[in-house]
């Protein structure tokens, strides 16, 4: 014999119940079915019973009657027993409901027998139905021949007293069917087994009878890796043990319900999770079989509406006894605790409960241990809630070395805090309490990271839509394909705005981005608002993508990383603002496992910082740096011969993209000092903006320009100054370079003639080139060369850094 259970949503209609009955015919073995309710209809009952305190809802009432006599119809259900039975149930629950509403309260006895009205129905429904369609079925009455005693709406089984009614009622060579979730206690009170009780009764009468296997049939293809409706591509998990499968059920895999499995296992009898509405899928098999291969983790699950109690203090080290006190107290006031963890000096005491209970148990351990809180040795009993506990699931994860420091880490790098931590000596439970608001994101990064063949997902958040901005949105869209195609990586803009307006959950493709801002971006007034929305977002994998040169933007930095975000940016002014503010940036981005990339603040797409940082790791020092790091004033002052005025050469470079939006940040020096000081920071120095040395070779009147158009002016009016510096260096057979440099703690800027021994006097069009010595570099220098400006040189830049934090 077979025993199949079908859930609410299977036999939900008419037509669900058609479809029942189709994969039923197709079962060569003698059988027994167990139902649930019609869908939603243990809700309803449950409504109708709550609502009657304070009115009777008659025309409910009549609704949920009038939906069971509609099924029985379209089934072609005849038999006036039946509606008679429909009817006769729906008095006793206008009779029940006028008694609550006198009282103005029910009782958990009611409530067990409202609710069992809806299994009774269904089952007397589809044993009709089954008639009618020729099949030879008996009808099992669950409410007489499973006893269960305790409360009434979780009641404990009778296990002797029902296998033996059962196995007297039920022969295995005939077919029968059984409502589900419901039985009796002694008395002959209706008891129910608890919300997902139709699985318990089928497991209890397969485990009764020895039935071949047991079948579940639901509205999913079996057990999920993960809640498809938190991580999107959960997969079918083929095969679980029944360890494995208590666990995941436990942890909220609502497919089956816990107490299922005891009665399986007890027997050996396997489980198959099956579904109704695709029933030549595989499913699920369960069993006692281990797998020597596969998934270390079958599964990520979270159960939530947890709260925490910590019973700590000095007094507890070495207290014999103090630990069965605690779960007396838990027990006197008839508390469960889900989750315990102890720190080995014994000074605390960690438990998880259900929420709805943190009171009852606090108030139980406060008089527990009164004495000792009063004299000192233990603190006030601590309470916390809104919890939730994700938990790792499978049998394979045993001696698994490094697997726990992979859960940590992915959970770190996204900014998770973790409150607590569980792990059973069998190791097939990693447990894990987190706040309630990062449930999702933590179930989603663990899923990620385990499930290697689902694709990864980068979340962005995008400042800037100009020149370099611009860059980096197409290029984004060129290489989104090949990404996801060569490393499942999908790299997905969430949100992209510029200084005024912001478009979140950002359409395909994001190049048309300016159009799309100017017709649908939402305005803002404060960069708050985009912090804000990262915030609430609270997506795993996100990262904040700087490519404006915006003072305001790069100071809500700090906000940014405290929200959860890494940071990759081209804008240069917070690691060459206030030393203090650089080091609190590069800390805190440590602190909380995040990244902070700044490679083209320096030098476009080139590996300066990289190269430098990459040294200092491996024990070099840098003593010196010597550069022509603006690649815009080298372009400007390659491209200069007197021919035609500096104002115009500056002009084109303004508009070929190499310099700022206003050009007198890279003429004034202030672009490349922040770019040395970087650099120097990198190296180990302690150095201000303002102890860089600045030998400016402008005119005074044109460091006071106020824009850049003034500055074009200034510049053309000053062409004179301009032409005898470029005469003079031609004249000794030199060029121009705008040099900048630190040694020995110093710091300078400035213009200077090279000859053609010197490696700057090749040092054509927009390149730049770094000389960096230190204590391995002496004789000669570490030489890094090649393009330092352009939009689309400093965009792939940031992309590289982009995918650097991916890698990582």
């Amino acid at each position: 014999m077979i025993v199949m259970k079908f859930g609410g949503s299977s036999v939900a209609s008419a037509e669900n119940i058609k479809n029942v009955a189709r994969i039923i015919q197709e079962k060569t073995e003698p059988k027994t079915v167990v139902v649930s309710a019609l869908g939603g209809v243990t809700d309803d009952l449950l409504t109708i019973l709550e609502s009657s305190i304070q009115d009777i809802p008659y025309e409910y009432i009549e609704r949920v009657k009038l939906r069971h006599i509609e099924v029985a119809s379209q089934l072609g259900c005849s038999n006036k027993a039946l509606f008679d039975t429909i009817n006769e149930v729906f008095e006793k629950v206008c009779s029940i409901c006028v008694g609550v509403h006198a009282l103005g309260e029910t009782t958990e006895r009611i409530t067990a027998l409202m609710m069992s009205f809806g299994e009774q129905l269904s089952s007397k429904i589809i044993f009709d139905y089954f008639n009618v369609l020729g099949l030879a079925f008996n009808y099992f009455p669950s409410q007489e021949k499973i006893i269960a005693n305790g409360t009434y709406q979780l009641a404990t089984l009778d296990k002797e007293q029902s296998y033996s009614n059962i196995q007297s009622f039920i022969s295995l060579e005939n077919n029968f069917i059984a409502p589900g979730f419901i039985g009796c206690n002694h008395k002959g009170e209706i008891v129910t087994l608890g919300r997902g009780g139709s699985d318990y009764t089928s497991a209890i009468i397969a485990a009764a009878v020895q039935a071949e296997r047991l079948e579940i049939w639901s509205d999913v293809d079996g057990m999920l890796s993960a809640n498809p409706k938190i991580v999107k591509s959960a997969t079918q998990i083929n095969k679980l043990t029944y360890e494995e499968a208590f666990e995941l059920s436990y942890f909220g895999a609502k497919v089956l319900y816990p107490p299922t499995i005891k009665p399986l296992v007890d027997c050996q009898i396997p489980l198959v999770l099956k579904n109704t509405f695709s029933p030549d899928a595989p499913g699920t098999f369960i069993n006692n079989q281990k797998e020597e291969q596969g998934d270390y983790i079958k599964g990520v699950s979270a159960l939530n509406g947890i709260g925490l109690l910590n019973i700590s203090g000095t007094g507890m080290a070495h207290r014999k006894g103090l630990a069965r006190r605690v779960f007396e107290g838990l027990e006197s006031a008839q508390v469960n605790a889900i989750m315990i963890t102890q720190c080995c000096s014994e000074q605390s005491i960690c438990i998880g409960i259900k929420e709805e209970e943190l009171s009852q148990a606090k108030l139980a351990l406060n008089q527990m241990f009164n004495a000792e809180i009063q004299s000192g040795l233990l603190n006030e009993i601590q309470m916390d809630d809104q919890y939730s506990i994700i938990a790792i699931i499978g049998d394979r994860m045993i001696n698994k070395i490094g697997l726990s420091g992979k859960v940590f880490s992915v959970l770190g790098e996204n900014g998770i805090n973790i409150k607590a931590i569980a792990q059973g000596a069998s190791e097939r439970n990693i447990s894990l309490v987190v706040h309630k608001d990062v449930e999702d994101k933590a179930v989603n990064v663990l899923h990620e990271a385990f499930f290697s063949t689902n694709t990864k997902k980068v979340h962005l958040y995008i400042a800037g839509k100009g020149n370099v901005g611009g860059e980096f949105l197409q290029l984004l869209d060129r290489q989104k394909q090949y990404l996801l195609d060569s490393f499942n990586l999908e790299l997905i803009p969430v949100l992209v705005c510029d200084s005024k307006k912001y478009i979140h959950k950002v359409a395909e493709p994001v190049q048309d981005i300016e159009q799309v801002l100017q017709k649908e971006g939402k305005a803002y007034t404060g960069f708050e608002a985009i912090v804000e929305r990262i915030k609430s977002d609270n997506l795993r994998n996100a990262i904040f993508i700087d490519n404006t040169a915006s003072e305001y933007v790069s100071s809500f930095y700090e906000s940014i990383l405290r929200a959860g975000a890494s940071i990759v940016t081209c804008n240069k002014i917070a690691c060459s603002g206030p030393y203090d503010q650089y080091k609190l940036l590069v800390d805190l981005a440590k602190e909380q496992v995040l990244q902070f990339k700044y490679e083209t603040c320096v030098g476009a797409a080139l590996p300066v910082i990289k190269s430098i940082q990459d040294l200092v790791l491996s024990g070099d020092k840098i003593h010196a740096v010597k550069a022509v790091l603006s690649g815009s004033l080298n372009y400007i002052f390659n491209a200069y011969d007197g021919s035609k005025p500096f104002a115009e050469v500056v002009n084109d470079a303004k508009i070929l993209g190499f310099t700022e939006p206003n050009p007198l940040i890279d003429l004034s020096g202030t672009d490349a000092i922040r770019k040395i000081l970087i650099l120097a920071r990198e190296s180990g120095l302690e150095l201000e903006f303002d102890q860089v040395e600045n030998n400016s070779f402008l005119p005074e009147a044109c460091l006071n320009a106020s824009n850049a158009d003034q500055l074009l002016e200034l510049l053309l009016a000053n062409e004179a100054h301009f032409k005898q510096l470029y005469d003079t260096a031609k004249g000794e057979g030199k060029r121009l370079k705008v040099v900048a440099s630190f040694e020995g703690g110093n710091a300078t800027f400035g213009l200077e003639a090279v000859d053609r021994e010197h490696p700057f006097y090749h040092l054509n069009g927009k390149d730049n080139i770094f000389l960096i010595h230190s204590d391995r570099y002496k004789a000669q220098p570490l030489i890094i060369k090649g393009a330092g400006a352009g939009a689309e040189i400093t965009a792939s830049g940031v992309f590289s850094d982009l995918m650097l934090i991916v890698n990582k």
